[in-house]
């Protein structure tokens, strides 16, 4: 046991230093040269890490273990629902309560729904298949199995916070409000996509599927400010203060996450966690 321990240890360990570094070597390469498929190459670094660390360290079969979770959708159909509605639920809920108590009404903006289509099957290319057979897939069951699931998914939040870091240079890649204000979006929502992976059983098509749509629904139920009026820049890294105005609409989303978070690790069974890798 304390060998299998030592060896996840090693296996976490590697995997965060690995991606951290091919990642971040790749956004650089790609913004000095300019050049789009080297930082989108480098947005897949978490996934292609993993499948080369599953090999590296548990082999051929680990590899193939890896891509059967895929094939794990035998899940209850409630959660197939929970999958495609909570994002934009908590996005239109948030924006809607800073409207009314803040505003005085109520007059949500939400795309059509061809947008979905069009804002989903890129966020599926890019960020659902490029991170999540790392995030999830490699990381998370590593996690669960040295700490509780709280504590796993404090981890897990801040390394995937961090990994963002180059993408203020970039310019892009990440939300435009202060650092803060993103740690304040990423924690809650790391530990409610934790708990739908958990409850999918580890299903990988699962976790692609969540990290899409959620990154979709930014765009399809907007709360952000437009980023003519606030671009990506370093100043956003140590911004404390931001005029309500802009940020009003964020942390009402922010505190809507925050509530599902704790009603999901106090009431939602967090602690029936999935752990086995290959």
């Amino acid at each position: 046991m304390k060998l299998a321990k030592v060896n996840t240890q090693k296996e976490l360990l590697t995997f965060f230093v690995s991606t951290y570094g091919v990642s971040w070597i790749l956004f650089f390469v790609g913004h000095q040269l300019n050049v789009l498929p080297i930082i989108l190459l480098g947005i897949w670094a978490p996934s292609l890490t993993s499948i080369f660390l599953t090999g590296y360290f548990r082999g051929k079969s680990g590899v193939f273990e890896l891509f059967k979770r895929f094939k794990r959708i035998r899940i209850k159909w409630y959660w197939w629902v929970v999958l495609v509605l909570l994002p934009a639920a908590i996005h239109f809920t948030g924006t809607s309560l800073w409207q009314v108590l803040y505003l005085g009404e109520f007059s949500p903006s939400i795309l059509n729904i061809s947008y979905w289509v069009g804002a989903i099957v890129p966020s599926i290319l890019i960020a659902g298949l490029g991170e999540e057979l790392g995030w999830r897939g490699f990381a998370l069951p590593r996690l669960q199995q040295r700490y509780a699931p709280i504590t796993a998914s404090f981890i897990l939040a801040t390394v995937h916070l961090l990994w963002h870091l180059p993408t203020y240079w970039l310019g892009q890649g990440i939300h435009n409000v202060p650092f803060i204000y993103v740690a304040a979006f990423a924690l809650p929502w790391t530990f409610i996509f934790n708990w739908l992976y958990n409850k999918s059983g580890g299903s990988l098509l699962f976790a692609v599927g969540f990290h899409a749509i959620s990154n979709a629904s930014l765009s399809i139920v907007s709360f952000m400010p437009r980023e003519s009026e606030v671009p990506i820049t370093l100043k956003l890294l140590t911004d404390w203060s931001f005029p309500i105005e802009l940020g009003g609409p964020y942390l009402s989303v922010c505190a809507v996450y925050l509530v599902v978070a704790l009603l999901v690790v106090f009431k939602g069974k967090f602690n029936q966690v999935n752990t086995d890798t290959p």
